[in-house]
């Protein structure tokens, strides 16, 4: 017997929203976005890439428009299908309560989503420090105090010149390798380590560097 067709996931199955807080040196913020849920073997995938505007109306009332935001990092790999917002440093938490997630194309509504916020933080990561070895950069951090399993961490690299590199290392890590670092001698960089978890991430001090 031939295999029975994968059935079409339907919209609300292709994309998740969620409700992030945001710790930082700078302060407490928020960050909104939808992802796509599902694994395509394109970028160009779900529903997320044909919308034309995604909106979120906060417990408070207030329409806060999404960007889209698809790409492949160049040194990972790591794909990225969604529609987000960063608040401003020093925002402040989203406040609790529900927030709604509008799916359009042009004018017309093609999706309605719901996602009940509340407020969680974890504190950052602290003492970074960074060697080059090589041509690999070794990062070290103390981390922060309820790091448990289902965390991760993420080290980037915000070169001046170039696009971001990052890698994501699990939740039990206290230094990281990234290697073969496409940096050129004398470039320029900032560093982070930044923990996530379910509800939102926090994340170190911006550590310049020269390569």
């Amino acid at each position: 017997m031939p295999p029975r067709p994968t059935p079409t996931p339907t919209l609300a199955q292709q994309v998740f929203p969620e409700v992030w807080s945001s710790n930082g040196p700078d302060g407490q913020t928020y960050e909104y976005k939808t992802n796509c849920a599902a694994t395509f073997e394109k970028l160009e995938a779900c529903l997320l890439w044909d919308v034309t505007r995604v909106v979120v109306t906060t417990p408070g009332g207030a329409l806060v428009p999404l960007n889209k935001d698809f790409n492949i990092n160049a040194y990972s790999g790591e794909v990225t299908r969604r529609w987000v917002l960063y608040g401003p440093s020093g925002g402040g938490l989203p406040r609790p309560g529900e927030y709604r997630f509008a799916y359009y194309q042009g004018e017309r509504l093609l999706l309605e989503q719901r996602v009940s916020y509340t407020p969680e933080v974890v504190d950052f990561p602290a003492g970074v420090t960074w060697r080059r070895r090589q041509n690999a950069l070794a990062v070290s951090w103390t981390p922060p105090r309820g790091v448990h399993d289902g965390m991760w961490y993420k080290v980037l690299v915000f070169p001046d010149q170039g696009e971001l590199i990052s890698q994501v290392f699990p939740w039990n890590a206290t230094e990281a390798r990234l290697e073969s670092l496409p940096l050129n001698d004398g470039a320029r960089a900032r560093l982070n380590v930044s923990i996530f978890f379910r509800g939102g991430y926090a994340y170190s001090e911006y550590i310049p560097f020269t390569w």
